[in-house]
Formats: structure tokens, sequence, C-alpha cells
């Protein structure tokens, strides 16, 4: 960590008198990277805060709802940003990256989920983070096959703490092999860290029927159930109620509905596709901290008030929209880099 002077040195340099980095280097006796690691070292310290003033939205008054509505502790809205659905996600995994840092402590035990949410809130986690000695933990299997796109061990590295792994994927054919794997010492080993977490963060996925994932019969008890989203391949309906026991026999994961144990859970979720996902989500009462951004936010909203909490006046899929027979296609990034976090197997933790 570097000196509190060269820190405040450096903002006032760069922020206050307008010096290029380069400028900066020469001034300060350092290499032009370093001075890049330094200007994000002083935000990270609070030594720079940079505010954008948006008097287009409301984000207070939303926030306010949404608290007021489902009972939360905390609605973390970030501005909505015109153009590609990434822009928005990015700048939610910023508000879910400072609610990390804001709730973590030494020695604190984090269960995190897997999709684009969690690696925007990953790729928002700036160095120069102070140390934490903190244990981050996998809630369910499969997930990022390269470990650089880990949100788990990218998270883990950005606090200085231990990743563990999970060798499993998602979803499995029966629970016989769900036993088997999750006898795995290494996998019991991410159990037993399941039951003592203290915060837990994660997505909420939609609901993506494919039965090549889930088989003709398991993908009709699902259609049937009204399922709209899930939250760490645990499927529920628009009522808040989790649906397909058969279904939990076969994920490799913390069960979404033990989430009530941890102190602290954080959803995280954005855009059209997701308002559908993050009402039922937020009528299961596991959420007691959400991020999301501000059209979204106004959607759930208006959706809530639309519908009552019996599911009444939502009109389910058909059963034909987004069926898929064949081999599922692999997942590709996207510009970000992010994987979608849609409920399949190895997707969502």
């Amino acid at each position: 960590m570097s000196d509190v002077r060269t820190l405040v040195q450096a903002s006032r340099l760069y922020y206050e008198l307008g010096e290029t980095q380069e400028r900066i280097a020469e001034i300060l006796h350092v290499t032009r990277p370093q001075v890049s690691r330094l200007l994000k070292e002083a935000r990270a310290e609070g030594i720079v805060e940079i505010r954008v003033i948006d008097a287009t939205q409301e984000l207070p008054d939303v926030a306010a709802r949404l608290r007021e509505r489902f009972g939360l502790r905390l609605a973390a809205v970030a501005p909505t940003l015109a153009g590609p659905g990434d822009l928005s996600r990015r700048l939610v995994g910023r508000r879910a990256a400072q609610l990390l840092r804001d709730f973590i402590h030494e020695g604190s035990i984090v269960g995190v989920g897997d999709g684009a949410a969690m690696a925007a809130t990953a790729d928002a986690l700036e160095d120069g983070i102070p140390p934490v000695h903190a244990t981050f933990v996998p809630l369910s299997g499969g997930g990022f096959s390269a470990p650089w796109k880990d949100p788990v061990r990218r998270m883990a590295e950005a606090f200085g703490g231990q990743a563990l792994d999970l060798f499993a994927p998602g979803l499995v054919e029966n629970e016989t092999t769900r036993e088997v794997l999750l006898d795995h010492l290494g996998n019991q080993t991410v159990a037993r860290a399941w039951e003592q977490m203290d915060l837990a963060l994660f997505g909420i996925g939609s609901y993506v029927r494919s039965e090549a994932w889930f088989g003709e019969q398991l993908l009709a008890e699902l259609d049937a159930a009204g399922t709209v989203g899930e939250i760490m391949i645990s499927p529920f309906d628009i009522q808040g109620s989790f649906v397909s026991d058969r279904l939990r026999t076969m994920v490799i994961g913390m069960d979404a509905r033990e989430l009530k144990r941890v102190p602290i859970r954080i959803g995280a979720a954005s855009g059209v596709d997701k308002v559908r996902p993050i009402l039922g989500a937020l009528r299961t009462g596991l959420i007691t901290d959400l991020v999301t951004d501000v059209q979204t936010a106004e959607e759930v909203l208006a959706l809530a008030a639309a519908t009552r909490p019996d599911g009444e006046g939502v009109t389910p899929p058909p059963a034909s929209a987004g069926k898929s027979r064949g081999r599922p296609a692999p997942r590709q990034p996207g510009r970000d880099g992010a994987l979608p976090d849609p409920i399949h197997a190895g997707t969502s933790r």
C-alpha cells in the first residue's frame, strides 16, 4: 500500500490541476502504470470521490419504494444507460461491488453465484482494495470454464482472500450421481462453508427452457409450475414459491431455500428479461439487499402492482416458447467478456 502523502499528491495533480499521467510520473519519479495504480488506490481508500449528478433519474425515490414494497434492508439502484444491456449491467456490478466492500470483514465467508451480474461485480473490484482475509465459496457447481473468468476466484484475489473450488457441474442426471460428487473431500469443504456463510452474493436467472438440459418430463413439470426464474439453479414461480423438488435432487449446490440462515443476501440483476424473475425472487423473501437499475426497478414495481402475490394476472409463456430439443449450443461471452446466467447445468451459482 502506498503512503497517504503520495496518494494525495497524485490525486491533486490529476483531478485538481489536470496534469496528465505522464507528467505526474515525471513529477513523482515513478512510471505511468504506477501513476494509474496510485489513482485507483486513492479512490479505493476514499481519498478521491467521483460523483455524477444526474437530475434525470430519481434514484432515491425508486430505491425507497423498492425497500418499502418488499421489506428490503437496502435497494441499490444504478442509472439505466441507453444502448447495449451490458452498459447498465456494468453499473449494477459497480453498485454490487460497493455493497460487497461495505459488508465484508476479516474472517468473512462469502458465497458467490455465477453469471453475467457476478462477472460485472468482479470486474468492478479495482486494484488497491485493502486486504481482507475472507473466504469465497461458489454457491453451486459448473460455471465459468477458465479460472481467470471465475468470479469467485477473481473476487477472492481482489480482496487478498481465499477461494474454494466446487469440483462438479451444476446439474447432473440423478440423485445418486449428485451424492457421489458431493462426497468428494474438496466438495465437502465447500458444503461446510455454506453452513457458516456471513454473506451471499448471487444473480437472479431467467427461466431458459431447454429439453436438452432438463429432459421432456422435467421441462413439462417446470412449465406446469409456472417457473419464471431461478436462484442458484433453484427455480421459482411469480409468487415466490420454489418449484420442482425433483430438480433439487439433481443440482449440485446450496439449496436456495437455506439462504435464510445467511445474514446478508444480495441479489443482483437488471434488464427487461429479468423483471419477472426479480419479482418472483423478491417474493421468496430470500433477498435482503437488491441491486438493479432504474428502468428494471420501475418495471418490477409496476408488475408487482398489477399482479397479486397469488400470481393472478400473470400469463405464463406458451409451452412452445424458447423450447430447445437439440444439444445446447456452447455459451459465448458477450462484449464485456461475461457469460449469461440462465438456469441450466453449470451456469448459475
